[in-house]
């Protein structure tokens, strides 16, 4: 018996429940899986579904219970990055009998024990990993309650922010697009924002 393929389908819509979303969805396994049976090997690679004009997505994944797959037990992390609403990060399994090859998200609960493996650098990945970090550092020299930041990542980065005395400081973050955010305070200040 070899790996079984399902084809894992979602349908996202805005906070109206009428208007498609837009955004996307990655899905990454906990762990390495291997088939005893054809002596294959499926690493952990990042799936990304990006949301279509109708706010749905269709991607395929191997399913993680067939007979001789191990180790058993292992799970997708799911991370929805929908616009104008907050990363929802959760896991689930794929069965192999799921009904007609596909699953859908929203029939789904989520795994409560996912398998977690743990991965150790070498020196040569963590040197070109340096090489192709991504991160911005945006310097608020004036004073102000809202900071308006161009960083051009690419992505909705995390965003930590301190004043000009490296004290902690917390605002609203509103990402306007993947390559530029806003954030609100309370008080006006300068200082920086670390984003990655």
């Amino acid at each position: 018996m070899a790996f079984t393929t399902i084809t894992v389908t979602g349908t996202y819509k805005e906070a109206d429940g009428t208007t498609a979303a837009s955004g996307n969805v990655t899905f990454i396994a906990s762990t390495t899986m291997t088939d005893s049976s054809t002596n294959q090997i499926i690493a952990p690679t990042l799936v990304t579904g990006t949301l279509n004009g109708s706010g749905a997505i269709s991607v395929s994944l191997t399913a993680t219970d067939d007979s001789t797959t191990s180790p058993t037990g292992v799970t997708y992390e799911v991370t929805e990055n929908i616009n104008n609403a907050g990363q929802n990060k959760y896991n689930i399994s794929i069965p192999a009998s799921s009904l007609g090859g596909t699953l859908d998200l929203a029939d789904i609960a989520p795994a409560t024990n996912p398998i977690t493996s743990y991965n150790y650098a070498t020196q040569a990945y963590v040197t070109s990993s340096i090489a192709d970090q991504t991160a911005y550092t945006h310097t608020q020299e004036s004073p102000s309650t809202t900071w308006s930041v161009t960083h051009n990542l690419g992505f909705r980065p995390s965003v930590f922010v301190v004043d000009t005395s490296d004290n902690v400081c917390y605002g609203d973050v509103l990402y306007t697009s993947t390559d530029a955010l806003t954030v609100t305070f309370a008080q006006s200040f300068g200082g920086k924002a670390y984003l990655s």
